[in-house]
């Protein structure tokens, strides 16, 4: 027979399971790098080497709004800037993001550092780069919906700040580009997500005058999960234009399926100047059975890139 009494310890008992888990989803989601399908503009947030190496001061939003029509669903922005320093020799970042899902919201903020040797007059650099900073994970306990809203213990929210840091390599050219990181290597004993590992590439290829072709990659590696990728093909039109598609699906399935996961995406976008662009993609993901039921995944990206003024004009556009 269960008593009143047990019956209030049973239920403090799935409460606290329920903010465990909690937890474990917000930090485990933010900690995975909330992955933006338009990660090639993004590659500051997972790889702290590539500060600076636009030479210009650059400036990125991207926000995302995950599973259209899921209450509680994922939203994700971020906000970044990364400048080149002492003769572009070094180079310096700082970015903020802010990931919410159901009741649980996590702020992130870094610093990255690069310093970049360059090896010819070709453009070819290897650069090697630190990122320090952390994470704030906060649940909100007065927003769930209860069978006994009166519990006292429901009225307030909970929160765990989590210092990291981490490191990055990244070899660029005019042409391509390649980087392996691990933005997050300290881990927590109470968080669910373990440490992650990325490789990231691209290239551009000239078809002819008017058009080129922008494919990247981006690959994440975690012990004891399939390992994830991203493949992404953009035409530009007259360095003005572009359209793309992208998918992403573990390593050893190349289309995206319910059982195995992954997603599709459609990228869109326009440099209004030689600074200012701005692009839109819509995503739709696959497994666990949450196409179903969601209206896609939208996400929009801003870039600026401040022009020094003996630079007044870019010699050749930066893709990367």
């Amino acid at each position: 027979m269960v008593t009143h009494y047990s019956k209030h310890i049973l239920n403090h008992a799935n409460f606290l399971k329920t903010i465990v888990l909690f937890i474990g989803l917000g930090t485990g989601y933010a900690q995975q790098d909330a992955m933006f399908t338009y990660y090639m503009y993004n590659n500051q947030s997972v790889n702290p080497a590539y500060v600076g190496s636009k030479q210009v001061i650059s400036g990125t939003m991207l926000n995302r709004s995950q599973w259209t029509g899921f209450v509680g669903a994922p939203w994700s922005h971020t906000v970044s800037i990364n400048m080149p320093l002492l003769n572009e020799s070094l180079g310096f970042g700082a970015s903020f993001s802010n990931d919410v899902i159901g009741p649980s919201t996590l702020n992130n903020l870094t610093l990255d550092f690069a310093y970049h040797l360059k090896f010819n007059n070709s453009g070819h650099r290897l650069s090697m780069g630190i990122k320090a900073g952390g994470n704030y994970t906060t649940l909100d306990l007065a927003n769930l919906t209860l069978d006994n809203s009166t519990d006292p213990v429901f009225d307030n929210s909970v929160g765990q700040f989590m210092p990291n840091f981490g490191f990055g390599f990244y070899y660029y050219t005019p042409k391509w580009y390649a980087g392996f990181s691990s933005p997050h290597l300290v881990n927590y004993d109470f968080n669910t997500t373990q440490r992650h590992y990325f490789i990231i590439g691209g290239a551009i290829f000239e078809l002819n005058e008017d058009l080129k072709l922008r494919p990247s990659t981006y690959m994440k590696l975690t012990e004891n999960a399939p390992i994830t990728m991203d493949l992404t093909a953009l035409l530009i039109m007259k360095d003005r234009i572009w359209l793309g598609g992208a998918f992403r699906a573990p390593i050893g399935f190349i289309i995206p399926t319910n059982s195995k996961g992954g997603g599709f995406g459609l990228l869109a976008g326009l440099n209004l100047s030689d600074q200012l662009s701005a692009g839109y993609s819509f995503g739709y993901s696959m497994g666990n059975q949450t196409f179903r039921y969601n209206g896609g995944t939208h996400e929009i990206m801003l870039r600026y890139d401040y022009l020094y003024k003996e630079k007044r004009i870019i010699k050749s556009p930066r893709y990367f």
